[in-house]
């Protein structure tokens, strides 16, 4: 999904971009001391042996010395706790959708994403099933990276309810494998292990003088700080956009039909003022929660709300107006977090500052064009995903590739294409100069991840050799 053009967004410039030319000392310097931020901000994950006997002497050590050894450490420590989380993303059959999952199978494994990943396809004719569960096992991927297949559950009023309906029917009929439960989208590229911890959450507003959770278990559910309700104190009512009103309701009226099934039911989301949505529930994905939540009530209600909502709202955005409103209606608030997925470098509030948690891509000494790309992937200062579902003004547009293919090969199989094959002629003429560290790292980013996922499914190959320039020594 992408950001409604009419909210309003204010572009942000952070100065001309830092020289390539330092020392490796210093890159390695500034990695490590965006590194002791991390460990400082999460004092209670370190275990004694990596910090002094206070948070303040921890800090000053860690910030002043901190050795390569202790950052390898933390590493690991990702590692081991994503196999504590189940990650899911549901897509339809199209080549589209095909090339989108393998990145996001082959930047887990990159990352050494240990526990369960599973794709839920939906709506897959007979041998288009077979033709993609052969592709899948041909990826030489971990045993713990999976297909599903559901019904298809798209329609004409609708290209994205299969998220909310695929993840309910893979739910039923086989379910989670961990008792925490992430939601993501296929455009996303993790840059580090996806865990249930939340000790470094950043931009969490709110909970000051509240006992602000640490970690997804029963009871908190967490997701990714969007602007769909741009944060406020106003205290008038909220509800979502809809198209129709059917049968003369209230919002009042509307608002409890949609949550609850009846105009005079009730629930939480008769009475939600915009700075409650705002603060708690203005999220998107990733979405992660317990499997007992789903469980009790999270899922069912998801899947109702949506059926409602999509009664008097066709648009893009019905399931991430649905998430929003079902823990609105049971009283609960969400974690809504600005570190666990980079998507816009422009999404910014005058009030709250970055929507998103863009400090660490500012601080870079090096381009996502051009460095090393080991100083993104595993950084633990950095949000674990990348989520490319904007357009990035003419240098790189998942659009580009296989848009509108309901069958056949994906742009990863294709090995011998030329020049003139789609995609190809825009990718290869785009020429990133972006204005600061952030505004190149989108596209220059995701365009080395593409030209690296395209090496390794075509090694040696015309595809390959047209876009090794992008990849800039990158491999897969």
């Amino acid at each position: 999904a992408i950001l409604p053009t009419t909210l309003g967004r204010r572009a942000v410039t952070r100065g001309s971009p830092k020289p390539n030319s330092m020392q490796p000392m210093a890159r390695r310097t500034g990695r490590l001391i965006a590194f002791a931020g991390f460990v400082c901000g999460s004092a209670g994950t370190v275990s004694a042996t990596e910090r002094s006997s206070t948070p303040e002497e921890s800090c000053a050590l860690q910030v002043g010395a901190v050795s390569r050894h202790a950052q390898q450490s933390v590493e690991e420590r990702l590692r081991r706790e994503s196999d504590e989380v189940h990650v899911t993303f549901v897509t339809d059959c199209r080549p589209h959708n095909a090339w989108q999952a393998e990145l996001v199978f082959y930047s887990a494994q990159y990352v050494g994403q240990r526990g369960p990943i599973t794709q839920i396809l939906s709506g897959c004719t007979p041998e288009r099933r077979h033709y993609l569960e052969q592709r899948h096992g041909n990826l030489s991927l971990p045993k713990q990276f999976k297909v599903a297949f559901v019904p298809k559950f798209n329609d004409r009023s609708s290209t994205v309810i299969n998220k909310v309906y695929g993840f309910d029917a893979w739910y039923r009929q086989s379910g989670p494998e961990r008792d925490v439960v992430a939601i993501i989208d296929p455009d996303f590229i993790f840059l580090r292990p996806l865990t249930a911890m939340l000790d470094n959450a950043k931009g969490v507003f709110g909970w000051e003088g509240l006992a602000r959770p640490h970690k997804v278990v029963k009871g908190v559910v967490a997701a990714q700080r969007w602007a769909m309700v741009w944060p406020t104190h106003r205290k008038d009512p909220w509800m979502p956009k809809i198209d129709s009103r059917p049968d003369n309701m209230t919002d009042s009226e509307l608002m409890a039909w949609i949550c609850s099934g009846s105009t005079t039911g009730k629930s939480g989301c008769s009475g939600a003022t915009i700075e409650e949505t705002s603060f708690y529930q203005s999220t998107g994905v990733p979405y992660l929660a317990h499997k007992a939540d789903f469980d009790e009530w999270l899922l069912q209600s998801w899947v109702d709300i949506t059926r409602r909502l999509h009664t008097v709202y066709q648009g893009y955005y019905v399931d991430m107006w649905s998430w929003i409103l079902t823990p609105l209606h049971h009283g609960n608030r969400q974690l809504a977090i600005t570190n666990l997925a980079l998507r816009d470098p422009d999404v910014h509030s005058n009030s709250y500052g970055d929507l998103e948690y863009w400090a660490p891509i500012d601080e870079l000494a090096v381009s996502a064009c051009t460095g090393s790309m080991d100083e993104f992937f595993s950084n633990p200062a950095l949000p674990p995903f990348v989520h490319f579902c904007q357009p990035q003004e003419g240098l790189w547009n998942k659009y580009w590739f296989d848009w509108g293919h309901e069958d056949g090969t994906n742009v990863f199989e294709r090995c011998d294409a030329t020049l003139s094959n789609q995609g190809f002629p825009e990718l290869l003429a785009g020429e990133v100069l972006a204005k600061d560290r952030r505004h190149e790292f989108i596209p220059c980013f995701v365009r080395r991840m593409f030209a690296a996922g395209l090496k390794r499914t075509c090694a040696g190959r015309p595809a390959a050799q047209l876009v090794d320039a992008i990849a800039a020594n990158f491999t897969l």
